[in-house]
């Protein structure tokens, strides 16, 4: 794969012999993405696939992924700055399609120990309002990630074979994640807000959040 401080994005395609642990961690991720992130589950609560944008971004060639190493040691502070360089990184690259919905960014941390993956937890919920400032969307996924879907919370959806960190451009439907805060629902009601005052939320748990966003702010 690329290595990180590259700025084009990349369409994911599985190494044909894995020789190196980075390359391992990367097939690994791959499969994961094919066989679960980009596919239905039954206890979404939903149609469609666990994240509707991972497939048309690999079609596109707008899934960029690279991965970081050398982070046995890290603290908090150290995760939140590569967290701002990957909102860095997602800025300056030069995306091959015009549609910035298709724009997806995977930071694969195979070597984060164990101890720390409930930190990418406490960096995502630290950093989402300063992210979601800038129009950015960041989830964190992990082994035991206790993320539950935004329609099942009896569903941890964010659990991955290696841990990692995935980055997007904010979405329509990202008033699930972002209505229960006013800080955070002002940047989507500023996005996204006109499309629910002219009637084009058809979606009833969209509109029921957002009406429940509006309400307090």
């Amino acid at each position: 794969m690329a290595p990180h401080d590259e700025a084009s994005a990349v369409a994911v395609l599985a190494p044909a012999c894995p020789a190196s642990d980075t390359e391992r961690a990367e097939a690994v991720v791959q499969r994961w993405l094919r066989d679960y992130v980009s596919r239905p589950h039954g206890q979404l609560g939903r149609d469609g696939d666990v994240c509707p944008f991972v497939e048309p971004a690999a079609r596109a060639g707008t899934l960029m992924m690279h991965t970081r190493t050398g982070l046995a040691h890290v603290d908090g502070s150290e995760l939140r700055a590569l967290v701002r360089d990957m909102a860095r990184t997602f800025r300056t690259t030069h995306w091959p399609r015009s549609n910035p919905t298709m724009y997806a960014y995977v930071l694969i941390l195979p070597d984060l120990p164990r101890e720390l993956w409930s930190e990418l937890d406490t960096v995502q919920a630290v950093l989402k309002a300063e992210l979601a400032e800038a129009g950015l969307m960041l989830g964190q996924f992990h082994p035991e990630c206790p993320e539950p879907a935004a329609r099942n919370a009896d569903f941890a959806v964010s659990r991955s074979p290696v841990p990692l960190l995935a980055m997007r451009n904010m979405a329509l439907h990202d008033v699930l994640f972002l209505h229960n805060d006013t800080r955070l629902f002002a940047e989507y009601q500023h996005r996204f807000g006109t499309r629910y005052e002219r009637g084009a939320v058809a979606d009833p748990l969209l509109r029921s959040s957002y009406e429940a966003g509006s309400a307090v702010n």
